[in-house]
């Protein structure tokens, strides 16, 4: 759909509307028209049938610049849009690692931590996917970083945070193989000892298994970080990549079920 012609009254509204805005809410609409809630509701969606702003979910829209070639498919960054929906929040998984230079993969799904309640663990914005979890507030007191993005203040996962994350819940990296990789990049440049103190602050015990396993396999030298793991070592045996086959060896010394290979 192209963009339709609009009156000059309209034109006034529109600019009223996206003067210095990447998005524009219903909220918006009532308090810069003046207009009740529904009908400002009624507004935008006549804007986006006539192409000038592009709905990305209920209540939620972006505006279409007027040399977009295809407005029908416009869309806003979505670290932007994921920011404006689910804050407060922050970016992990394989989404901080590509930031942070951990990985060369891109990924097209947006991994994010909100504070929000959670009910679909996917959900999409527009054409971008995100793959969602829920993070209480005091976990949102360390490990992190601001980020501009665009003029925009996003909130990431530091390099150690995101490593701890994905030893935390590997599917947010992809599985504990791409994880592991991961792991060796930043075993390369960045403080072993941040993980562990990290690894204390997050408070899972199958952290210290998955991280001194991994990296009694990636960097066996490396007799500070993996004494540190063994240290913490809590009782019972779980998956080094709970989404993983359920068959595997186990590994006493980690009280790990190694159910996926990793490569050294």
């Amino acid at each position: 759909m192209g963009l339709a012609g609009i009156s000059a009254e309209s034109r006034t509204e529109l600019a009223r509307l996206t003067a210095g805005r990447r998005l524009v809410t219903v909220d918006d609409a009532s308090d810069l028209l003046r207009l009740p809630r529904p009908e400002a509701a009624r507004r935008l969606a006549r804007f986006a049938e006539q192409g000038w702003l592009r709905r990305v979910r209920r209540g939620l829209y972006i505006p279409v610049p007027i040399d977009a070639p295809n407005p029908e498919s416009w869309s806003e960054d979505p670290l932007v849009l994921a920011n404006a929906v689910w804050a407060p929040c922050y970016f992990t998984g394989w989404t901080a690692a590509n930031h942070w230079a951990l990985t060369d993969q891109v990924f097209a799904t947006t991994v994010v931590k909100t504070q929000g309640r959670v009910r679909h663990a996917t959900q999409h914005l527009g054409d971008d996917e995100f793959l969602l979890s829920h993070v209480d507030a005091e976990s949102m007191d360390w490990g992190l970083a601001t980020v501009w993005r665009n003029e925009v203040r996003l909130t990431f996962a530091d390099a150690a945070r995101t490593v701890i994350d994905l030893l935390d819940e590997p599917r947010l990296g992809g599985g504990i193989r791409h994880v592991a990789e991961i792991l060796d990049s930043y075993l390369v440049e960045h403080d072993a000892g941040r993980l562990v103190d990290y690894g204390d602050r997050l408070g899972n015990g199958t952290v210290f298994k998955r991280l001194g396993l991994l990296t009694q396999s990636l960097s066996p030298s490396n007799d500070e970080l993996i004494t540190a793991c063994r240290d913490r070592v809590t009782k019972g045996v779980t998956s080094l990549d709970p989404d993983g086959p359920a068959g595997g060896t186990t590994d006493r010394s980690w009280g790990l079920r190694v159910n996926v290979g990793v490569t050294s």
